[in-house]
């Protein structure tokens, strides 16, 4: 009898150590060890005790919800993030990707309090959008991003390059081709949504032009979701187009130092239209007054009681000055007849602004000459005058040289 109970005692150790080895119990270990850990504040053990649990596990929902907030205990949301998603990847439980959701979006409300929040924090919406089309939070917290990440102080600087270069409109670019994915696949209304981020609600949108086939794309795609007002900023991009194309063979002239090309320019029939669109208040989509500019780097939308219009951007605060084209849009009649002029301003630096030279090609109506011949209306002498005027930090000096060209290169009758 005595040697059948010591079989038994055998037998029941060694179901005690098959179980005590047993890959889940060992799991189990870990796992109550790291909350141990947890309890105790010893993050770092904890998180050691997490990764060995995994180690043995790599299905345990338990070891990914533990590791993810030991990892926002130790402030690392981003490695939180990653666990809860690969944890989620791995499993596929649905309570890991809710949390994975939590998490994310736990994050987005402390980068907005904290005033920290930049255009990553939209991707990250976006995130949570991908995998839980649906969920409200995380729609609620994009269009709110919309109007906090995209506009500051009723102006837009996200579609403009910084003055060294750099930007975040590659940023932008893929958070709306995110969007738009996102529309065609869910049944979520996402237009009101689009139109935020496509046309973004400020009263001045600036826009490198090195991204306007880019933006225009997705004005266009914006557009056939819905957003009405894609379509005058479209047009605004048009007109933009059009102007720049037409005064790219004077910048051409000017940086050639080549200004006498100035003199047949500023008499042609599109260039007197321009002009006078802009003194009879009828010009479309571009807006400015007096000295209107032309450039080459960036414009700005402005959003005006007559819809959305545009300018050539000319702060170089704002945009590298490389050369500024400026035509007169104002009424000034010499002996009534309208001037014609067109300055240009070449590329400088901000921080050696001076001595800064500005060089001014007019065509004017000098002086009265004489009788027409039917002896009722006196004959307009129009000439050129060209000047050079070189702005110095005690004053301007201007170098002029009259009838440029020659006298009386046109009669006109008043």
């Amino acid at each position: 009898m005595i040697g059948v109970a010591a079989a038994v005692v055998v037998a029941a150790a060694g179901s005690t150590l098959i179980y005590w080895n047993l890959p889940q119990t060992k799991v189990e270990r870990k796992l109550d060890k790291a909350a141990e850990y947890m309890e105790a504040m010893d993050y770092v053990q904890a998180q050691t005790a997490y990764e060995e649990a995994l180690e043995i596990d790599q299905t345990s929902i338990r070891a990914y919800r533990g590791l993810a907030d030991d990892y926002i205990a130790q402030n690392n949301q981003a490695q939180a993030e990653e666990t809860l998603k690969q944890g989620y990847e791995v499993t596929g439980s649905e309570i890991l990707l809710q949390n994975y959701c939590a998490t994310i979006l736990n994050g987005v409300v402390e980068e907005i309090n904290a005033a920290a929040a930049d255009i990553s924090t939209i991707g990250r919406c976006l995130d949570v959008l991908e995998q839980m089309p649906e969920n409200t939070d995380a729609l609620s917290l994009l269009k709110s991003c919309g109007d906090l990440i995209l506009v500051q102080q009723e102006k837009s600087t996200v579609l403009l390059d910084g003055l060294d270069g750099t930007g975040s409109f590659d940023a932008y670019e893929e958070i709306m081709n995110r969007l738009f994915a996102l529309a065609e696949s869910s049944e979520t209304d996402y237009s009101a949504i689009i139109e935020k981020y496509a046309v973004m609600n400020a009263d001045e949108i600036y826009l490198s032009l090195a991204h306007a086939d880019a933006y225009r794309e997705i004005l266009t795609k914006a557009g056939a979701c819905g957003v009405a007002a894609a379509d005058e900023l479209l047009a605004c991009l048009d007109k933009q187009a059009q102007m720049s194309a037409y005064f790219a063979p004077m910048f051409a002239d000017f940086e050639a130092e080549n200004y006498e090309a100035a003199k047949s320019f500023i008499i042609t029939e599109e260039y007197e239209a321009i002009r006078d669109a802009f003194i009879n208040e009828t010009m479309e989509y571009w807006y400015g007054n007096t000295y209107i500019p032309v450039t080459k780097e960036a414009i700005v939308f402005l959003q005006t009681e007559n819809g959305w219009m545009f300018s050539f951007v000319e702060d170089d605060t704002v945009a590298p000055p490389t050369g500024t084209i400026r035509v007169l849009g104002q009424k000034m009649r010499d002996l009534g007849v309208q001037r014609s002029a067109i300055e240009y301003v070449p590329a400088y630096d901000p921080e050696q602004y001076y001595p800064h030279t500005e060089y001014e090609i007019v065509y004017w109506n000098t002086m009265v000459s004489g009788i027409a011949t039917d002896n009722t209306n006196v004959v307009s002498r129009m000439n050129y005058r060209f000047a050079e005027k070189i702005y110095k930090t005690n004053g301007m000096e201007a170098n002029m040289i009259y009838d440029w060209g020659g006298s009386n290169e046109k009669r006109q009758k008043e």
